[in-house]
């Protein structure tokens, strides 16, 4: 097999020349950098090895500066700089700097031209312009321009006033004429301004002659739903109603006073078994037994009586809970907290002088020398706030 000492450095001989040798990386980077006549003698390769390698891999030579031939400037325009850049092998900035240069203009490939059929001529002005370019799959500037040469005027969303509707003006409210017209309310305040109308009065409104059943709605149904039914504003609805005595509509019960019997049901159940006896909201509920402090109803947090209380301490936690309904848990943490040891025997009852010697020493030291459990002195330190004492 054939070897060869290569080097890169220019100015060194080659041993032996490396022709059909694999190429390496660095000869690889090297095409295109520099010429192929140069890179054939550094690498000991011939000169059509260079130029095969570096055609098959796409790469081209560097070309310094020229100048641009007359060839060259007619073809400016004609294509993308990209594509003139590719071919004459320059950069497409230099392209674009040259065509500038001479005041060329761009290269814009020309679409294909569509006449306007009878049609499409009819929809213009009908909708906006964007509206019509989408349907017709045109641009918008295409049917901006045909609308324009054509003289016909851009669609507006504005509607003219008939004599009807100006008739209306001044006599009903703006509101009832808004929805009389599907008109916004803006637009019906504006008209009636620049006409220099004033704004309906319903005192000065002709008369309403009320029938039986719109009589019959008052009351029932809201002011304005039977403003609505009847189609005169809301404010003669309401005036008319208070002229017959009759009670505003309530939508929910929550404005209905709060009984006594209705009272004493609080915290006796839950809330929601409450909302579907009493026919009241939940929210109403719960702020009203928040309002009389009552607590919420929960079984396994039956206030303490002073004969349950008096149990702790003489029996064991279970069976007290069995007697009160209390949970054990409940039971035991109430006897702590009353300082109350678990004994079967007589119930020891703090006194004054063993109250006075928590908190002077350690609870296990004053446990011992009170004949206490720990857990007795330390729920009693707790009920009664008395800091624990450190050990130095």
């Amino acid at each position: 097999m054939k070897t060869a000492i290569l080097s890169t450095k220019p100015g060194k001989p080659i041993r032996r020349p490396r022709w059909g040798f694999p190429w390496t990386v660095a000869e690889l980077k090297l095409l295109g950098k520099k010429p192929d006549s140069v890179l054939a003698k550094r690498f000991a390769r011939t000169i059509k090895e260079v130029v095969a390698m570096r055609e098959n891999r796409r790469i081209g030579l560097i070309t310094g500066p020229r100048r641009w031939t007359a060839r060259e400037i007619k073809l400016l325009g004609t294509m993308t700089d990209a594509e003139l850049g590719r071919r004459l092998r320059r950069k497409r900035g230099r392209v674009r700097a040259q065509r500038s240069q001479l005041e060329i203009p761009p290269f814009r490939p020309r679409s294909r031209f569509r006449f306007w059929k009878p049609w499409e001529i009819r929809l213009l002005g009908t909708m906006p312009d964007k509206e019509v370019a989408r349907r017709l799959k045109r641009t918008w500037s295409s049917v901006a321009g045909q609308r324009h040469i054509l003289r016909i005027s851009r669609f507006s969303s504005f509607r003219r006033w008939t004599k009807e509707e100006d008739q209306l003006l001044g006599v009903l409210p703006d509101e009832e004429i808004a929805r009389r017209t599907s008109r916004t309310l803006w637009a019906v305040k504006f008209h009636r301004n620049s006409l220099g109308i004033p704004k309906a009065n319903p005192k000065h409104a002709p008369p309403h002659v009320w029938t039986a059943q719109e009589t019959r709605w008052l009351g029932q149904f809201a002011d304005a739903e039977v403003a609505r039914r009847i189609g005169i504003v809301p404010e003669r609805v309401r005036h008319h109603r208070i002229r017959l005595g009759i009670a505003a509509w309530r939508r929910l019960p929550d404005m209905i006073p709060w009984t006594r019997s209705e009272e004493n049901l609080l915290g006796t159940m839950p809330d929601k078994d409450l909302e579907k006896r009493l026919n009241r909201t939940l929210n109403a509920i719960r702020t009203r037994r928040a309002r009389l402090n009552v607590p919420p109803f929960n079984p396994a947090c039956k206030p303490w009586t002073q004969e349950q209380l008096n149990l702790l301490g003489k029996l064991r936690d279970e069976e007290i809970a069995d007697r009160t309904g209390h949970p054990v848990g409940s039971v035991h943490n109430k006897r702590r907290e009353l300082g109350i040891d678990i004994l079967n025997s007589e119930h020891k009852i703090w006194t004054p002088e063993e109250d006075s010697l928590l908190g002077t020493d350690t609870d296990k030291k004053i446990a011992r020398r009170l004949n206490r459990s720990e857990g007795s002195v330390i729920g009693r330190r707790n009920y009664l706030r008395i800091r624990l004492r450190r050990p130095k």
